[in-house]
C-alpha cells in the first residue's frame, strides 16, 4: 500500500513539474516612439508598459526611437501596449500622445511631434 502511495505522489508530482514547465508563446513588437529623447523618457515608457498583463521584456532606444517588446498575445495587444505609451505622454506609431500626459512629462521630455 505504501509503494503504490508513493508511486501515485511521483505520478502527480512528475504531472505539476510538466506543466508548470510549458513554455508559453512570446511575440516582440517594434513600436515607433518618435518624442522619446532621453534616458528619463526611455524609463517612462518602459514603466508604462511593463504595468501590462502578458508583457515580458521592454527595451527603449532613445537614438534609433524604436521600443522593442515581447510579450504574451494571448495576455496583451500591441494596441494595449501603443495606448499604455501614448497615456505616458510619448507618441506611439502613428498614435499621437496624450496631451494632459504630455504635459505633465519633465521639460527636458517634451519635444513636439513633427
Amino acid at each position: 500500500m505504501k509503494k503504490m502511495l508513493y508511486s501515485i505522489a511521483y505520478f502527480v508530482s512528475v504531472l505539476v513539474v510538466m506543466s508548470c514547465g510549458k513554455e508559453v508563446k512570446t511575440e516582440k513588437a517594434i513600436v515607433k516612439i518618435p518624442t522619446s529623447i532621453c534616458g528619463e523618457c526611455a524609463n517612462t515608457i518602459k514603466t508604462a508598459v511593463m504595468k501590462l498583463d502578458g508583457i515580458k521584456n521592454v527595451d527603449v532606444n532613445t537614438d534609433t526611437k524604436l521600443a522593442m517588446i515581447e510579450f504574451i498575445p494571448a495576455s496583451v495587444k500591441v494596441s494595449e501596449i501603443e495606448d499604455a505609451i501614448v497615456m505616458s505622454g510619448y507618441g506611439a506609431n502613428d498614435k499621437a500622445a496624450n496631451k494632459d500626459a504630455f504635459e505633465k512629462l519633465p521639460d527636458c521630455c517634451r519635444k513636439e511631434e513633427k
